[in-house]
């Protein structure tokens, strides 16, 4: 189970640094587009765009604090049951 948690862990770190870095390259466009003309549509396209992607990255960061939770309770070390012989 620790496996799979932590696979999913890291999958889900992977995908929020990519969301992070294709929000980083909409805004360097959104900066682009201050000095070209009549960009209105372009904007707005763009700003839709960021809206999904911030709400992706929201939950893309709730999925990982909910992963380290896991994992971290998963870490505690477990009680030792005695042995019960025959």
């Amino acid at each position: 189970m620790k496996r799979s948690l932590k696979r999913r862990l890291l999958r889900s770190r992977i995908a929020l640094n990519q969301t992070i870095h294709t929000i980083l390259n909409i805004n360097k466009k959104r900066k682009n587009l201050q000095f070209q003309e009549d960009t209105r549509q372009q904007q707005d396209k763009l700003n839709e765009e960021l809206k999904l992607l911030n709400k992706l990255a929201v939950h893309q960061q709730l999925l990982i604090k909910k992963y380290e939770r896991e994992l971290s309770l998963n870490l505690e070390p477990a009680t030792e049951r005695p042995f019960q012989g025959e």
